[in-house]
């Protein structure tokens, strides 16, 4: 290289001196033609001569320099390919269509010519203007690459530069790091005292000794560590990739559990939440304590683990077992009377399209807020059906409740100083369900009366909270807590209000019903509620009951068990009719589930009941609904009903598939 660089520099300095002296002689030739003019042809002759003698030499020099460039460049190519053959990295060059204009030999003899084409073109897709461009890539088996292409520009092309680099190691510690991560879970026995009332301390000790020996066997064979941490309580760590096992078969642990019932006769259930994705093990142990209290809220007999901001479930087929004991109730209602004391106002709201349910459980914590000599406000949404309409008209009628209720645009007018006053959700426990999302967060004392299977989504940071889903409706869970406190005394219209909400929640008292349904029925009868007329705000008018049978008659029957119908008509309470016709469905022979499909405006409504074999709040969950084991809702905004309905079928299938 330094004898072609030496020899450049002589033959240039050759050049430079042949062209001074031919310019000397072309300058002295026409300096002697002006002198003497007899000499002009002569000169003239010199003077062409010796510039096509130039020519000839400039013309050479340049054929010479391109040969040397060539040359150099041949040289250079050749040391750049020997130095890229010595890099321990698989590198090629392509064109800008995938063709192989060099590779070096570690990636002949590694990367296959068709899986370097593929690769190219996937680089390819990637834009030029980032600074890197990368895709990985399996290479054999085993092996994993990740292909990184820079691009080389030419004065009228360019090319591409891959290099290959290999991750198999880095992958291999990721993934045995990642499945190594310790998983923290929490495991409760579901109604530890209701189930083991009743029994001696022997058949407990032994019940119990089962439970706690099917969990330790469960751990061992999972490779975890397993403690007890109460009396119906287990802390359980194990790595992750045993904790991805136990996802594939659904958390076999439950029903090992539930087969000890066969033995005791008794309704043995666990609920168990776990998480793995936090950075420490503090954080791991607070989400899968909050991943437990929504799986209690879900009615138990589940696994929740908690992945990032996910949840993902498996089990909970469980309705939710009736508490015996009222402590609770009590408990809650002389905390919530406390709090309103303190308080300088009281707001009452529930969820969007705010039904029956909702109206009478607002109306009880609003006659206890009365009782108290506070001013309470009821929030209600503007959308809401008529025999809701017809029960709030009744109300007003009394004297103390003309200006109770206020709705959403009525409150975005007024400016509230809420810094010293006290919110109440009834009847929902998410936010995006209220009918005024954002006037939550006004609030720093928030109360929560719900009774629908805890999903995701929940109202955090609540001061108060009394979730309860084995209960009917939010108007049996607020007229039990009426019960405890001497200073209620309800009018019949107030407690009219309560029992029709009931009797909507439990479809007249046919559906998720239990003793405490009854009694707390019992304790508003006394008051003089008239059956009669709560049954008249379940009316239908002649065109919605034409509605209701036509959608009966459009249904069709899958999997010889499912009733699905949809209508697209603009009736008006369209989800009362969807929902009425859903229940209608189910009095078909043969029909254990039905989904009733409805447009209102741009948003697709679905309404799902079930007999209790199928779950249809785990059905709608997964297209973003709730609801309960038995009745369920859900709401789909920006598709079409045939769009709604291939969701809800595919959400169907995943159901049975799971099952």
């Amino acid at each position: 290289m330094e004898n072609l660089k030496r020899k450049n520099k002589i033959d240039l300095k050759i050049f430079s001196i042949k062209i001074v002296i031919l310019s000397i002689i072309i300058v002295l030739a026409a300096f002697i033609s002006v002198l003497k003019p007899v000499t002009l042809y002569i000169d003239l002759v010199i003077i062409l001569i010796t510039s096509f003698i130039s020519i000839f030499i400039c013309l050479n020099e340049i054929k010479n320099r391109k040969y040397r460039i060539y040359e150099l460049s041949k040289s250079v190519d050749l040391v750049l390919k020997d130095s890229l053959n010595l890099i321990d990295i698989p590198m090629v060059m392509v064109t800008d269509k995938e063709k192989i204009l060099w590779q070096n030999k570690l990636a002949d003899h590694l990367i296959p010519k068709d899986l370097i084409e593929d690769v190219a073109f996937k680089l390819e897709k990637q834009s030029k203007h980032t600074e890197s461009i990368s895709v990985n890539i399996n290479v054999g088996e085993n092996e994993i690459y990740s292909a990184i292409g820079n691009y080389i520009k030419f004065s009228d092309s360019e090319c591409m530069l891959i290099s290959f680099i290999n991750k198999t190691h880095e992958y291999t510690l990721k993934n045995i790091l990642d499945n190594t991560k310790v998983a923290v879970g929490l495991i409760f026995i579901d109604n530890y005292e209701e189930t083991f009332q009743g029994l001696g301390d022997l058949e407990r000790a032994e019940i119990a000794s089962k439970i706690e020996t099917e969990l330790r066997n469960f751990a061992t064979e999972n490779k975890g560590v397993i403690s007890k941490i109460d009396k119906d309580r287990f802390m359980i760590f194990m790595e992750k990739q045993y904790v991805s096992q136990m996802e594939e078969n659904s958390f076999e642990i439950l029903e090992r559990v539930r087969n000890i019932t066969n033995i005791t006769k008794l309704p043995i259930t666990i609920s168990m939440g776990m998480s793995y994705t936090e950075e420490t093990l503090d954080d791991r142990y607070k989400s899968s304590s909050s991943a437990l209290d929504i799986a209690l809220g879900r009615g138990g007999d589940q696994v929740i683990i908690k992945k990032d901001k996910k949840y993902e479930f498996f089990g909970g087929s469980n309705i939710g077992l009736e508490k015996t004991s009222r402590v609770r109730a009590r408990t809650i209602s002389q905390a919530l009377r406390e709090v309103m004391e303190k308080a300088e106002h009281i707001y009452i709201m529930g969820h969007k399209n705010t039904d029956i349910d909702c109206i009478g459980s607002a109306i009880g914590i609003c006659k206890l807020a009365k009782c108290l000599n506070k001013d309470a406000k009821i929030i209600v949404d503007a959308k809401m059906n008529t025999s809701t309409k017809t029960i709030i008209e009744k109300i007003k009628k009394q004297e103390e409740y003309e200006n109770t209720f206020i709705s959403v645009s009525e409150l975005k007018k007024l400016e509230v100083d809420t810094s010293n006053d006290f919110l109440i959700v009834v009847d929902t426990h998410k936010k995006s369900y209220l009918a005024y999302p954002d006037f939550l967060d006004h609030f720093e004392k928030v109360a929560i009366i719900d009774h629908h299977r805890r999903g995701p989504e929940f109202i955090e940071d609540a001061l108060l909270s009394y979730h309860e889903i084995y209960a009917s409706s939010a108007s049996e869970l607020v007229a039990e807590m009426l019960m405890y406190l001497d200073e209620v005394a309800l009018t019949p219209t107030e407690a009219e209000c309560l029992y029709a909400g009931i009797v909507m929640d439990t479809k007249n008292f046919m559906f998720k019903t239990g003793v405490r349904t009854f009694e707390v029925a019992a304790y508003l009868k006394k008051f003089g509620i008239d059956v009669a007329e709560v049954k008249q705000l379940f009316q239908n008018d002649f065109e919605t009951y034409i509605a209701k049978v036509n959608i009966v008659k459009n249904a069709e029957i899958i999997k010889g068990k499912i009733a699905i119908s949809t209508s697209e008509e603009e009736y008006h309470d369209m989800p009362i009719i969807a929902a009425q016709a859903a229940d209608e469905l189910l009095s078909i022979s043969g029909v254990i589930a039905s989904f009733v499909l409805c447009k209102v405006d741009d948003v697709i409504m679905i309404s799902g009941r079930s007999l209790g074999d199928i779950n249809v709040q785990a059905i709608l969950e997964t297209i973003g609904g709730g609801g309960h084991l038995t009745f369920a809702g859900a709401q789909i905004v920006g598709v079409t009903i045939t769009e709604a309905k291939e969701k809800l079928l595919k959400s169907i299938d995943e159901y049975f598939k799971n099952e």
